[in-house]
């Protein structure tokens, strides 16, 4: 008698595939946490690493270009919503603001190409009302995780990215002003 033939082995067969689907899930969502604990944020399921976040503020404080962390990831969380916009309307492509920017950081990754591009359009101010309002609705309807050392995100009424990375409550730990 073979120990996995007849009713017995199937039910040996169905708990040995469960337990290894169980143990692929628990892989999968233990990597799926890891990448999380690493991006500095998601947009709609694309992650921007934390270490690409370093590597753009490195490249461009090299190229003497100053820009914190915290703003290179608001740069790079508005990127892909700002390209599609621009992309379907036409209204604005790379310049000669976005080259000499560049062209001064020789090795520059496709993050920090993303964050100059970004603020390259967003400093060109030619993207039309039409661009602006496609872009605040994809904004809206945008899933956006961002890592709690660079804030939370705070919707805002004003551009040119229409959000803040920051405190969305109060600091409880600082004293309230005085009142008289």
């Amino acid at each position: 008698m073979k120990a996995w033939s007849g009713e017995a082995g199937t039910v040996k067969r169905l708990a040995v595939g469960a337990v290894a689907g169980m143990a692929v899930v628990s892989l999968l969502g233990a990597c799926t946490a890891v990448t999380h604990q690493q991006a500095a944020a998601v947009v709609n399921g694309q992650v921007i690493r934390l270490s690409e976040v370093e590597q753009t503020a490195d490249q461009l404080r090299s190229a003497n270009l100053d820009f914190s962390e915290q703003v290179v990831v608001t740069a790079l969380i508005a990127a892909p919503l700002l390209a599609e916009t621009v992309q379907a309307s036409g209204s604005w492509k790379p310049d000669a603001t976005y080259a000499s920017v560049i062209n001064a950081m020789p090795d520059a990754t496709a993050t920090t190409k993303a964050f100059v591009s970004t603020v390259a359009l967003l400093q060109s101010a030619q993207m039309t009302s039409e661009d602006v309002a496609h872009y605040r609705s994809d904004l809206k309807q945008a899933t956006i995780a961002v890592n709690p050392r660079f804030g939370t995100l705070v919707p805002t009424e004003q551009g040119p990215v229409y959000f803040t990375l920051g405190a969305a409550t109060p600091n409880w730990i600082a004293s309230a002003p005085q009142t008289k």
